[in-house]
């Protein structure tokens, strides 16, 4: 249910809303392919906290979109479900990195449930956001990730960069079906409806 939109002047930022939405899968694709190879390699483990450090902080962006348009409480509701998505991503890189397939099994499950969480919240709170066409983008995402990181952990390294430059693409379409949504929220509920023409 949405409590409140606490943009004070939703047509000036629309560009950068939009701008904003669209970016934010790209760069959880990125970070999370940093992650694969840094804990596939056994990078420093420094670095492996400062990659999860920033993927922690896109969904905080996207927590802040949702803030933005629909208010504290489904803010702070779906900023727990995308955290454990990601969560349960690098736990997979991690069951995957160490040979716990069967592990790997059970996280797999995990985040095919919060897909369907995830897209039953957010077409709950914006009609604009089509759950049939939500449905496609989200679990394709979901599962070109997981076979990108089945492929790298398995050493199908020509696979698993074939796949993940298929995901970055579809991050794309992903982000600008996420940005029109929230485009088509603005524009409909919140902007001043065109007045008549003017009359010379």
């Amino acid at each position: 249910m949405i409590e409140y939109c606490q943009t004070t002047n939703p047509e000036q930022d629309i560009d950068n809303i939009v701008f904003r939405a669209r970016i934010i899968w790209r760069d959880i694709v990125t970070w999370l392919g940093q992650y694969l190879i840094t804990k596939t390699l056994n990078a420093d483990a420094e670095l492996e906290k400062e990659i999860i450090n920033m993927l922690f902080s896109r969904v905080a962006d996207f927590g802040g979109l949702i803030r933005t348009f629909f208010g504290d409480k489904a803010a702070d509701d779906y900023t727990k479900l995308f955290s454990e998505y990601i969560t349960q991503l690098i736990s997979l890189i991690d069951a995957l990195s160490e040979g716990n397939s069967s592990n790997a099994n059970e996280i797999i499950q995990q985040i095919y449930q919060n897909d369907g969480q995830r897209i039953e919240f957010l077409t709950q709170i914006n009609p604009y956001w089509d759950k049939s066409t939500l449905e496609n983008y989200i679990y394709i995402f979901t599962d070109m990730i997981i076979r990108e990181i089945m492929a790298f952990t398995s050493k199908q390294y020509k696979d698993s960069i074939s796949i993940y430059e298929r995901i970055l693409s579809y991050s794309t379409s992903l982000g600008d079906f996420m940005a029109q949504g929230i485009k088509n929220y603005l524009i409909y509920n919140f902007l001043p409806p065109a007045g008549p023409p003017s009359v010379e």
